[in-house]
């Protein structure tokens, strides 16, 4: 088995590293999701053995963009995390197997054979999995945009403007994010500004008028038509009634 490991201990990496190469695994180590790309670039793990509480994008996060990624890899979820909302989670999120440390050299070596065995029948003997560049790419670039749209104030850039940016076409723009986020560019937009507007006007005492030119609105008249259109009231009738719609 090719095998990644991710751990920012340092002494607890090496000392796995070792037991798996013993027994006869092809292993590397990073201790964080910075250097994943790169080390993908050599080859695509068969296994993944993954802690959760690591530097910068947590073990979450990065099992889940690796699974829609590489839907045949295994993934070991290794951490202290042993609440059963966190094992849960895990499981949710991409682990095949959830192992709690203090974790045995020997538990997770069995681990590792027994998901070995799993991995082999599910890719009729052929363990070579193929490293997508394009679909990476795909992906970071819809990530990319993701955070930028949720914490942009005010106006935004056109879709013209976004795909000249990103250098793509607005189609491919919005296939991407779709792809990623279930939905195009501008209906995720909506939704979700929709839903900001809705929680500061029942949360905050911002004046109307600054916070439709937070949103993106010209006017606030323009804000509360929209408001009014989605939720069916007016903002200053929710804030009347402190939060509370009809």
């Amino acid at each position: 088995m090719n095998i990644l490991i991710i751990e920012d201990h340092d002494a607890l990496r090496e000392v796995t590293m070792s037991a798996l190469m013993e027994m006869g695994h092809k292993v590397r180590g990073i201790c964080s999701a910075e250097t994943l790309n790169a080390e993908l670039e050599i080859s695509v793990p068969h296994i993944l053995i993954l802690d959760l509480n690591l530097p910068g994008e947590d073990g979450l996060s990065l099992a889940r963009r690796l699974r829609r990624l590489h839907p045949t890899i295994g993934i070991i979820m290794v951490t202290a995390r042993n609440e059963l909302t966190d094992k849960i989670s895990g499981y949710e999120n991409g682990a095949d197997i959830y192992l709690t440390k203090p974790t045995s050299l020997e538990e997770l070596a069995a681990a590792v054979s027994a998901l070995s065995r799993r991995i082999i029948t599910w890719s009729g003997d052929s363990l070579q999995a193929p490293f997508d560049p394009e679909k990476l790419k795909a992906t970071e670039r819809a990530r990319a945009l993701y955070e930028q749209l949720v914490n942009t104030r005010g106006k935004l850039p056109t879709m013209e403007e976004l795909a000249t940016q990103y250098g793509c076409s607005i189609r491919t723009l919005n296939t991407e994010f779709s792809t990623e986020y279930g939905q195009p560019v501008s209906a995720f937009l909506i939704e979700y500004r929709f839903k900001l507007a809705h929680d500061a006007v029942q949360q905050t005492t911002i004046p109307l008028k600054i916070l439709a030119e937070q949103l993106g609105y010209s006017h606030v008249n323009h804000f509360s038509t929209a408001f009014r259109k989605k939720f069916g009231y007016a903002p200053g009738y929710l804030r009347k009634n402190n939060g509370a719609g009809p």
